[in-house]
C-alpha cells in the first residue's frame, strides 16, 4: 500500500511527461496486422526498456518510464482503433499530458512500406484512429508518426487490407522499420518534432540493408 501511494504521489507531482501512443486493436487476432504497427512500436520500446504495460483502466494500458533522461508515458488504447480517442482523452487527464508532448503512432496506406513521416499536426487523412483522437481532443495539434504500409492492391478493400497480416517479406523488414521509428521518437523526446522529422522522415532503403 505504501508503494502504491508513493507511486500515485509521484505521478501527481510529475509535470507534463512525454507520451508515445501506439494505435491498434487489442486481441491476438490483430497482432500481425498492418493496422497494429503502432502497437508494435510500443512493444519495441517495452523490449528496449525491459518493462511491461499495466492495465490503467478499461480504456488503455500504459506505463510511466524514462527515455533519454525524460519522463515518458508508453501507451496502447484498448478501445479498438475507431474509438482510440476515448483512450487518449482518458490518458491525457490521468497523466496530465501536454498536447505538445504527445505523439500518436499509426499505420498509413498513403505512404510506401518502410516510410516514416513525423509531423507536428495535420488532418487525419481518412485514418479512423487519428480521426477519433482529433474528435476526442477537439484539436489536430498533436504530433503524429505515420508508418507506411503501402496502398492496397487494385480492387482490394482498404479496410480489409489494413486488417490483414503483413506479408512474409514485409515481416522480415519490419524490425528495421520499427527500430528506426523508435529512434525517431527518442529524437522527438530529446529535441522536438522538427529535428526528429528532419533526421528520420523518409523511406528506408530496405533492399540494400546489410
Amino acid at each position: 500500500m505504501l508503494l502504491a501511494a508513493g507511486a500515485e504521489h509521484a505521478r501527481q507531482e510529475l509535470t507534463s511527461p512525454y507520451a508515445l501512443i501506439g494505435l491498434g486493436n487489442p486481441g491476438i487476432q490483430y497482432e500481425s496486422t498492418r493496422h497494429n504497427v503502432g502497437f508494435r512500436v510500443i512493444d519495441a520500446w517495452l523490449r528496449r526498456l525491459h518493462i511491461q504495460l499495466a492495465p490503467i483502466s478499461d480504456t488503455f494500458h500504459g506505463v510511466l518510464t524514462t527515455i533519454a533522461q525524460n519522463s515518458v508515458v508508453l501507451m496502447k488504447p484498448m478501445t479498438y482503433m475507431n474509438l482510440s480517442g476515448r483512450a487518449v482523452s482518458d490518458a491525457m487527464k490521468y497523466y496530465a499530458l501536454d498536447i505538445d508532448r504527445v505523439v500518436v503512432i499509426c499505420d498509413e496506406v498513403h505512404l510506401p512500406f518502410g516510410t516514416l513521416r513525423l509531423r507536428g499536426k495535420g488532418s487525419h487523412g481518412g485514418h479512423n484512429g487519428l480521426a477519433s483522437v482529433t474528435d476526442a481532443l477537439a484539436t489536430d495539434g498533436f504530433t503524429r508518426q505515420r508508418i507506411g504500409v503501402d496502398e492496397p492492391p487494385e480492387g482490394e478493400n482498404r479496410v480489409d487490407y489494413v486488417l490483414e497480416a503483413f506479408t512474409n517479406s514485409e515481416e522480415r523488414h519490419l524490425p528495421v522499420i520499427v527500430d528506426r521509428a523508435c529512434d525517431q521518437l527518442e529524437a522527438f523526446v530529446t529535441g522536438g518534432w522538427m529535428g526528429a522529422a528532419s533526421r528520420y522522415n523518409g523511406t528506408i532503403d530496405l533492399e540494400n540493408l546489410n
